[in-house]
This record gives C-alpha cells, sequence and structure tokens, in this order.
C-alpha cells in the first residue's frame, strides 16, 4: 500500500467478433446509449465519417470518461474510426486481431 505499490496486472480475456457492435455516429443524440452498451463491457466500433468535428469531439471525451470510469481505453483504428472497450477485452485474442488487421500505421 502507499505512493510505489504494483499495479495489478490486467488479464486478457476473450470476447467474440459477434460481440462488438459496429456504429454510424451523425450526431451526439445518441450519446448515452454508447455510454450504456461501454458500461454493460461491450465494446463498440464508432464511425464519424459523417459526423461534424465538434460533435464527434463531444462523443469522444464523454465516453473517454466513461471509458476511463469503467477501465476502458480507446484505440484509433483508422482516421474518423475509434474502438472503445475494456482494457482487459482489447489484450484478448479476438481484439487484437481485430486491431493488428484493421488499425492504420500512424
Amino acid at each position: 500500500m502507499g505512493l510505489f505499490s504494483k499495479k495489478k496486472k490486467i488479464i486478457p480475456t476473450d470476447v467474440e467478433f459477434d460481440d462488438i457492435t459496429f456504429l454510424k455516429v451523425n450526431d451526439s443524440k445518441q450519446i448515452y446509449q454508447y455510454a450504456e452498451l461501454i458500461m454493460h463491457r461491450e465494446p463498440i466500433v464508432l464511425n464519424f465519417d459523417n459526423t461534424l468535428i465538434s460533435e464527434a469531439n463531444e462523443v469522444l471525451i464523454f465516453l473517454s470518461g466513461v471509458l476511463y470510469a469503467c477501465d476502458g481505453e480507446v484505440v484509433k483504428i483508422k482516421d474518423k474510426i475509434y474502438l472503445m472497450a475494456q482494457k482487459s477485452d482489447i489484450l484478448g485474442p479476438t481484439l487484437k486481431k481485430f486491431i493488428d488487421n484493421y488499425r492504420e500505421e500512424i
């Protein structure tokens, strides 16, 4: 206990590819539905291609806070496409393979 205690090791968990929810975001009206999915440990992929930058930023900022509270993480897959999931799920074989196959080199 204290300032120098070790972090807990994250144990990878696997999710089925069918459990990933793919969503096309047009505005911020459904922001709470996206947060609900995250809180229920469902990985989501958000596509912001047809979204205004201000609304996309609003959604990303809000959901980043939700992910932080749920021990999750945001992974940029491509420009305007983001994966949001629990850290343990991202380390699992299904999402790791998804990220490796579709992530653009930055």
